[in-house]
């Protein structure tokens, strides 16, 4: 996982505003913008279509009732519904994956708030790695710091991000460094829901988005 060299752009993600580093598919992605079809965040509709295979006819007869109503909404491009053939064929892969989400506070997540941001990190463990983005801080000589933390401290979060796979990371000048680097993301099956989790990725991004 080259964690250094991964780009990440701003994203609100299940209540949470986060920096996400994704992956873009650009055929998907030329495909929509030619038929101009955007996100496709129905989680219905999504799942219907995660039912059938990819460019492959299937015969309307072997679908229920209700998956038929949701490819009957479905907006032009995301399946191909041939009434006189009696099938369907789905067009629609996704176009964006979320990798990694990283928790983030304006200038790093304090002393205070780093239980709550390990939690808030690992409610994404369906969809991607995470890790939190943390603040630092330390006493100047001669100085008292409130917020500063000794290694007691950075030691415990560690412990408590490694047991839930969460990475650990702190902004340096020269970019992201990783105090701890978080487990790398191993789906134990592909679902709808993570498939609706990318689609809201790719809704703010974009089609411009390089």
């Amino acid at each position: 996982m080259l964690l250094a060299e991964q780009t990440f752009v701003g994203l609100r993600l299940r209540g949470e505003h986060v920096q996400a580093a994704v992956t873009v598919f650009a055929d998907e992605a030329r495909r929509r913008s030619a038929v101009g079809l955007g996100a496709v965040d129905s989680r219905v509709l999504l799942t219907a279509l995660h039912e059938l295979p990819v460019d492959l006819p299937v015969p309307l007869f072997s679908l229920d009732a209700h998956a038929l109503r949701m490819l009957h909404t479905a907006p032009p491009g995301a399946v191909d519904l041939v009434d006189g053939q009696g099938i369907a064929v789905r067009r629609l892969v996704p176009a964006a994956r979320v990798e990694l989400v990283l928790v983030h506070g304006p200038r790093g997540i304090s002393p205070g708030e780093w239980d709550s941001a390990v939690r808030d990190a690992s409610q994404f463990a369906p969809f991607c790695a995470r890790g939190v983005l943390v603040s630092h801080p330390v006493s100047e000589p001669g100085q008292h710091n409130p917020e500063a933390t000794d290694d007691s401290d950075m030691d415990l979060l560690l412990l408590k991000a490694r047991f839930y796979g969460v990475g650990v990371a702190t902004q340096e000048p020269a970019g992201l460094r990783w105090l701890l680097e978080p487990d790398p993301y191993r789906p134990r099956r592909h679902s709808a829901a993570q498939w609706l989790f990318h689609e809201q990725a790719w809704r703010q991004l974009g089609p411009d988005w390089p």
